[in-house]
């Protein structure tokens, strides 16, 4: 959640101690702090590591080190993007599970049995097929009621969804749109893969409907952006400083917050260094470190 960071009381700390928002390095911090996966990666948007729980489509005040002299930017972010992570890696699509219902198929001497759930959806589902079925086949596809009638016939009770079939204009009918629900989702509901028309093998209807699988993008772009994570406003005694590693021989300098009303704490070599020198002049009394 978004905290307000309180000052640290020290000479110099790490830009993270301004985070407003946890910040996740991928998909499995990110697991293992919240308890469910992130969303699929889009590779059309920024790398992002932190989420904001209650966006609003606000700036957001960023460290960014090209940005001299105040080393900060302002960046607007669309609050459905705020809200989310997009991190690189692979996502686990659930597998499409059936659910059973209270349709019921009845005969001269009452119910034969449930419906099965491989025969029924929802209207709208099946009208979101007959879309994409329009633009395969080139042909308007219309949405039709085939349930049972007759001797048997379908009894629907609570459940809204019924045996909707798709009608293709001059063309066949399938009699359960269902089956082309669940066939999308052989790899995992949503995930990604489209629809073409693959032979019937000389059979009537002579093309049908068939779902290939669509590669997951899982890896950023070499160009990617990562959004670094908003900050506070530095304070009046706040500035930042691009710090030296502490020894020069190994590490890299690192932009840090560094307190301006503190002065650095002087070491004991740092004493011994001092009287050495002292001492080392001609004519003064030598002192000695108690």
């Amino acid at each position: 959640m978004s905290t307000t960071p309180a000052q640290p009381n020290l000479l110099q700390y790490p830009i993270s101690d301004l985070y407003l928002f946890p910040s996740y390095m991928d998909r499995a911090a990110y697991l293992a702090a919240v308890g469910t996966q992130a969303p699929p990666f889009n590779p059309a948007l920024p790398v992002k590591e932190w989420v904001d729980p209650a966006p609003g489509g606000q700036p957001y005040l960023m460290f960014d080190a090209s940005a001299s002299p105040t080393y900060t930017v302002e960046l607007a972010i669309p609050a459905s993007a705020a809200g989310a992570v997009n991190l690189p890696g692979t996502y686990h699509y659930p597998a499409y599970a059936q659910t059973s219902t209270d349709a019921q198929m009845v005969g001269p001497y009452g119910s034969i049995g449930p419906v099965s759930p491989a025969t029924i959806c929802l209207q709208a589902d099946a009208q979101t097929l007959a879309t994409e079925f329009t633009a395969l086949y080139g042909k308007t596809v219309t949405v039709v009621d085939n349930s049972a009638a007759g001797i048997y016939h379908v009894v629907y009770g609570t459940d809204p969804r019924k045996q909707w079939g798709l009608q293709v204009a001059a063309g066949p009918i399938f009699d359960f749109a269902q089956e082309f629900i669940e066939a999308a989702a052989e790899f995992g509901v949503g995930a990604p893969g489209h629809w073409t028309l693959a032979s019937n093998n000389g059979n009537p209807p002579t093309m049908l409907p068939g779902w290939v699988q669509d590669p997951q993008v899982t890896d950023a772009p070499a160009d990617a952006v990562t959004l670094p994570v908003p900050i506070r406003p530095l304070l009046p005694n706040e500035q930042f400083q691009l710090v030296p590693p502490s020894n020069p021989l190994f590490g890299q300098a690192a932009w840090m917050v560094v307190r301006t009303d503190l002065q650095p704490a002087i070491t004991l070599a740092e004493i011994q260094q001092l009287v050495a020198q002292y001492n080392a002049q001609p004519g003064v009394t030598a002192i000695a470190i108690a």
